[in-house]
């Protein structure tokens, strides 16, 4: 019978767990199938961009942008009100996010967001592009959802769902993340190195795969009294988990270093890490704490 297999046994090693699978029943299995026609349903209208590391970071998004911009998503996104701004820390702490992220920002960074603000125009400015980096540690409400299961011969299979709340106007009707939602290859030295789905503003990354290495998968992890935890953490060094990740990705090429690197990584605020590699059954689910401990 068709074998579609589910992860339900784990073990934990090196702080991450990782999981065994075995097979489901055939509702699990055709729930399975079910969902992965439907991803490739809604891919196929998904806008696809080259990001080409090796050019100037002021220039290498500007494709992307100028898209956004013709699209009329950087217009809709800037002129929101402080109500309905992404981030819902009261404004006073977000400018102390401000201070936070420009703490975290390598020169390369810097240039790419140079030229989102060079080449997005309205409203697109330097305060809100690192007010966007640390949406979540803003804690804004997230509530998507990963899958991790295997072929019978180990290939893993990880899956997501991207359901965030988000509902602005553009070009007089109402939209959400999926209508300005794209894909980026990045490319080194001319060969596709990672891909990640990525929306306006963005730099870190919370969906990618490295070519012939990891995926990863950023959710939401509550532990309470988010915000004043996550922002005194930031102040203590807690790196941006967007960041943070693009950086390991770009520079980590195999998935039990990636791990490794992840596990051990200071925080500002909770989050749980999903991965894969391209060994057989080979997966993690990291529950991460702030401020580089676990507990």
């Amino acid at each position: 019978k068709p074998f579609v297999s589910a992860a339900v046994v784990r073990a934990t090693r090196g702080g991450a767990t990782r999981y065994r699978t075995k097979p489901p029943n055939r509702v699990m299995a055709l729930m399975f199938l079910i969902l992965l026609s439907l991803l490739a349903l809604s891919a196929v209208a998904v806008p696809h961009f080259n990001v080409d590391l090796d050019v100037d970071p002021e220039e290498r998004w500007k494709e992307v942008i100028l898209y956004f911009k013709d699209l009329g998503a950087i217009e809709a996104l800037t002129r929101l009100d402080q109500e309905h701004a992404p981030a819902t820390a009261p404004y006073e702490v977000q400018q102390e996010w401000l201070n936070i992220v420009q703490s975290q920002l390598d020169e390369d960074f810097e240039g790419e967001i140079n030229g989102w603000v060079k080449y997005g125009g309205f409203n697109m400015t330097r305060e809100y592009l690192l007010s966007a980096m640390a949406m979540y540690e803003m804690n804004y409400p997230h509530f998507c959802s990963g899958l991790l299961a295997a072929m019978p011969d180990g290939t893993v299979i990880h899956g997501r769902n991207m359901d965030y709340p988000l509902s602005i106007e553009m070009n007089g009707k109402m939209v959400g993340y999926p209508e300005i939602t794209v894909d980026v290859t990045f490319l080194r030295g001319g060969q596709p190195l990672m891909t990640s789905v990525t929306w306006p503003g963005q730099v870190g990354i919370h969906t990618a795969m490295r070519f012939d290495g990891w995926t990863f998968e950023q959710n939401t992890r509550r532990l309470g009294d988010d915000l004043r935890l996550n922002t005194a953490a930031g102040k203590r060094g807690g790196k941006i988990f967007g960041l943070l990740a693009r950086r390991i990705m770009e520079r980590v090429p195999d998935f039990e270093t990636a791990v490794q690197e992840l596990w051990s990584a200071n925080l500002a605020a909770p989050s749980y890490f999903i991965m894969t590699g391209p060994g057989p059954f080979e997966a993690a689910v990291l529950s991460m704490d702030r401020g580089g401990v676990h507990e």
